[in-house]
């Protein structure tokens, strides 16, 4: 890969770690990674920004994004909507 490809791909990809309280000695971890364009588009989540998402919860996929639906949130899962909601108002 390229220089200019390297640093082409550290503008789009965005990565990271949201900690989600739950009671008063829960916490659950979402690690999620998200390719952000500066322009929404057909493509992105809401016709936004995001075109590719995935959020794991304590390892395990719970939303998959990829120009499309592969794994929708769950709307019962709190710990998914909440990283959801945080990933959407920051990036798309």
């Amino acid at each position: 890969m390229t220089k200019r490809e390297q640093e082409e791909y550290r503008r789009l990809f965005k990565e990271g770690t949201i900690g989600i309280p739950f009671g008063k000695e829960e916490t659950k971890i979402a690690h999620w990674w998200a390719k952000v364009y500066d322009e929404g588009s057909e493509y992105g989540i809401n016709e936004g920004r995001i075109s590719k998402l995935t959020i794991k919860i304590d390892g395990v996929t719970t939303l998959c994004y990829d120009r499309g639906w592969d794994i929708e949130p769950d709307e019962n899962d709190q710990a998914t909507m909440i990283a959801y909601s945080i990933i959407l108002q920051e990036y798309n």
